[in-house]
């Protein structure tokens, strides 16, 4: 409580300050954007965790080889999603995740995953170099192709998967495409869930458009592109 007697009547107690209107704003955004982490980082790293231990139980038992091998890899998972947890804590991120020249790796291996446990039909067509991605559009492309693809094994009841990444003279495109139910767009519109809005955030983020193409039954296209200068 503050107080004013400058005027010699005595203390006057002066009016509670205001808040600053912009905080609540402020905090708000933030928790956004940590929840867009949490969703994009350690959700992400978790459910491929799930996949992997559904892999072993369903196809793999009697293959002790095999299941010792992903057995190390679900280990493998679940020690990034505690880094990455302790990153966001800490406001890092790890070296790993902003490695230059990964992403086609990193894809590969993730559909390699999510194929095996769903028993897709994958067709995935890389043309670009591993170092001619900006660093930051390589990121943001890892995080929104990889949640694609997750969105397609959980929902899609797909039984083929088509992903390409491409150069083009303004910079990149990405093609990712299931034969899957499909979905009314109308119905996601104004909606707060992190998946596709997440991704449209991400590849905004880097100057790019994103357009879903889908219907009931119909499947659905993600069509990516990234303007950019070559270095």
């Amino acid at each position: 409580m503050n107080f004013d007697d400058s005027h010699g009547d005595g203390p006057v107690e002066k009016p509670a300050a205001k808040l600053d209107p912009e905080i609540p704003e402020v905090v708000k955004q933030e928790r956004l954007r940590i929840s867009r982490e949490l969703h994009d980082r350690v959700l992400q790293s978790l459910a491929t965790v799930k996949m992997r231990a559904e892999t072993c139980r369903q196809q793999l038992l009697g293959n002790r080889k095999a299941v010792e091998v992903e057995l190390q890899n679900i280990e493998d998972n679940v020690d990034k999603a505690i880094i990455e947890i302790r990153n966001l804590l800490t406001e890092n991120q790890s070296t790993e995740d902003l490695q230059a020249g990964s992403l086609e790796r990193r894809l590969k291996q993730e559909l390699e995953i999510f194929c095996a446990r769903s028993g897709f039909k994958l067709d995935f067509c890389c043309s670009i170099g591993a170092d001619k991605l900006p660093r930051d559009v390589e990121k943001e492309l890892y995080f929104t192709l990889r949640e694609g693809i997750l969105n397609a094994v959980r929902h899609s009841r797909a039984t083929e998967l088509h992903l390409s990444l491409r150069r083009t003279s303004e910079g990149c495109a990405a093609a990712l495409r299931d034969n899957g139910v499909g979905y009314d767009p109308a119905r996601t519109e104004g909606s707060s869930h992190y998946g596709l809005k997440g991704m449209r955030e991400r590849v905004s983020k880097v100057g790019g458009d994103m357009i879903v193409t889908t219907a009931p039954n119909q499947g659905t296209e993600i069509n990516i592109t990234v303007p950019f200068e070559a270095e």
